[in-house]
């Protein structure tokens, strides 16, 4: 609830300080660059709504609002001046190189003051937010109710750095969680062992966990973060010497023990948000500009076999969160009376037509209603249904990776790979996804898109 509410208190005060900025930024035009041009009023409403809006898109798109808590103040400052420079550039050339003006010196004036103001009062507001945030956490107003997984005496020495910093680091520590250790933090403070974990996190709230596992058990982390991906908490990781010996730990903090975070994906916050607008802009223009095809698929669909135009099934999505997927139906009703049961090249459940949408993946297209409505994406891991996720996570249980993101239509799996039809060969086309799953970028989920259009009019996705 404070991530929210903190927030909130951005994205108003970034509206607000842009209006304000839209409104001295007018009497600077009309006052002091030229007396004598007035730019007509009803243009001044009409952008004092649409000014601030196309601010906060663009901070959206910055991934400013994604992380309310622990910002860095230097970081907050660059960020702040990277985007003013750019959305000012933008924004002027946009809504005002075409008025009409006496000099272009004028312009220059214009943009400087333009970006001057936006950065001083949006920087201004997000420090007085910042700062009063960052107290609070100091002051241990605020903190974030926290589960240390293990007993041992890494547990004990990280809970008792945290608990005896000066400037608390938010950091509320609830109990400890005990996979077997000699227990060395005091018994009244263990919740529970592993077994225990879904209760303990649901019962106490927990926001955010540190794994700090002694050497003994260190073998143990894996399985313990299959357990934990599912959950939306941040995972904190309490690295080993040698770890921080080669640089691979990215320190949070210069005060106390580093923790490394492996809760993050690792698409940094703005390719995300990029990655969501793109999403529903093309999910959009697909379903509209492909309404022909759907029309036709569906009365394909329809005349081939008895039964529902659309399959609904429910599906694994992010955090293992069930959603309805949808897909055009391409097998006979009554396909699955049997139980659950994976589709073969030449399976007999398969209708005439359904074998013509398969081979050019006509049959996913519904989907792109899956991904307006937030549950999928275009690229990423396919979805599994629970009954082989189980298997899958029982077999390789650093399956459970895969649910840090969103499945999608299209993945790297089914473009190296293609459909599975069992178990052991869903285990192989998931190597592919976890590949992708450490290499997410933009680039790479385009390289993705034009190996399945590749695909789709090839016919070759069988």
């Amino acid at each position: 609830m404070k991530r929210k509410i903190q927030t909130t208190k951005y994205v108003l005060a970034d509206f607000f300080s842009a209006a304000l900025v839209w409104i001295l930024f007018y009497v600077f035009r009309v006052w002091v660059v030229d007396a004598n041009y007035y730019p007509p009023e009803e243009k001044f409403w009409s952008l004092l709504c649409i000014y601030p809006l196309g601010w906060l898109f663009l901070h959206y798109l910055s991934g400013y609002y994604n992380v309310p808590f622990r910002k860095s103040r230097l970081s907050e400052f660059f960020t702040t001046l990277f985007i003013t420079l750019i959305g000012s550039v933008l924004l002027f050339f946009i809504m005002l190189l075409n008025d009409k003006v006496r000099s272009y010196d004028i312009y220059y004036e214009s943009i400087f003051t333009l970006f001057s103001l936006q950065f001083i009062i949006t920087y201004l507001a997000r420090f007085f937010i910042t700062q009063g945030a960052t107290k609070r956490i100091h002051n241990k107003e605020w903190g974030f109710k926290t589960l240390v997984i293990g007993t041992g005496k890494n547990a004990r020495k990280i809970s008792d750095e945290l608990n005896n910093m000066k400037q608390s680091l938010g950091y509320e520590i609830v109990g400890f969680l005990s996979l077997g250790e000699e227990c060395k933090v005091g018994k009244e403070r263990v919740l529970g062992q592993l077994d225990d974990l879904d209760y303990i996190l649901t019962e106490n709230k927990i926001e955010e966990v540190i794994i700090a596992l002694d050497d003994s058990l260190i073998d143990g982390v894996s399985h313990v973060l299959s357990k934990l991906y599912k959950y939306r908490i941040e995972i904190k990781l309490l690295p080993r010497v040698y770890e921080i010996l080669i640089g691979s730990v990215k320190i949070n903090t210069i005060y106390a023990t580093p923790l490394v975070n492996i809760s993050d994906s690792p698409m940094p916050y703005w390719q995300q948000n990029i990655k969501r607008v793109t999403d529903l802009f093309f999910s959009i223009l697909v379903l509209i500009i492909l309404s022909p095809m759907y029309l036709y698929t569906a009365i394909r669909v329809k005349l081939n076999s008895k039964g529902p135009i659309i399959f609904t099934q429910e599906r694994l999505g992010k955090y293992g969160k069930p959603f309805k997927m949808y897909k055009f139906r391409s097998m006979f009703i009554g396909a699955e009376n049997e139980g659950p049961s994976l589709s073969s090249v030449n399976d007999a459940r398969i209708t005439k037509w359904g074998k013509v949408m398969r081979k050019y993946r006509m049959d996913e297209f519904p989907q792109f209603w899956n991904v307006l409505k937030g549950d999928m994406t275009i690229v990423g891991p396919r979805p599994e249904r629970k009954y082989y996720a189980d298997q899958l996570i029982e077999k390789a249980p650093h399956y459970s990776l895969l649910q840090k993101i969103k499945p999608g239509i299209t993945s790297w799996g089914m473009v190296k790979y293609g459909y599975a039809d069992s178990v052991d060969k869903m285990l192989e086309r998931m190597n592919y996804d976890i590949l992708y799953l450490e290499n997410m970028t933009l680039f790479v989920d385009l390289k993705i898109v034009i190996y399945t259009i590749k695909i789709l009019f090839t016919g070759k996705g069988i």
